[in-house]
């Protein structure tokens, strides 16, 4: 096979230009942060949850450190508000309520979707997550 000259130079300049997409390809994309808005389960010591329209984000579980910048977002104030518990009675103890959270989320389409940290968590009223018609039940 006789080749231009031109020809065999192309191939390691092809190469060399595959060889950087695959790598700018593989550079995960870096997270924002975003506020997310739903129901703040806590349904046992050191399992939080925030659950909206999209999925479940772990922010604490049981047995494992927390995702970071959660111990300081997560208050007194917030500890001390009234909870519903799964049987629908007012409660301090487990259960959950309404919050929206800011910080870094990974969508990585799985059960437990990825939180990456927590700037900031908020309650807010019952009433938001109740009539949210994107919120699955408590």
């Amino acid at each position: 096979m006789i080749f231009c000259e031109h020809e065999i130079e192309e191939v390691p300049m092809l190469r060399f230009t595959l060889v950087a997409v695959s790598l700018v390809a593989a550079v995960p994309a870096a997270a924002k942060t975003e506020t997310r808005c739903g129901w703040y389960h806590n349904p046992t010591p050191a399992n939080v949850i925030l659950e909206d329209a999209d999925g479940q984000w772990w922010i604490s579980m049981q047995g494992g450190p927390p995702v970071p910048g959660f111990e300081d977002a997560y208050t007194q104030a917030f500890d001390d508000r009234l909870r519903i518990d799964y049987a629908g009675q007012p409660t301090q103890r487990y259960g959950y309520s309404c919050a929206c959270a800011e910080g870094e989320f990974d969508v990585n389409g799985g059960q437990y979707d990825n939180v990456l940290s927590i700037k900031s968590l908020i309650e807010i009223p019952l009433a938001r997550c109740e009539q949210d018609p994107d919120l699955p039940p408590p």
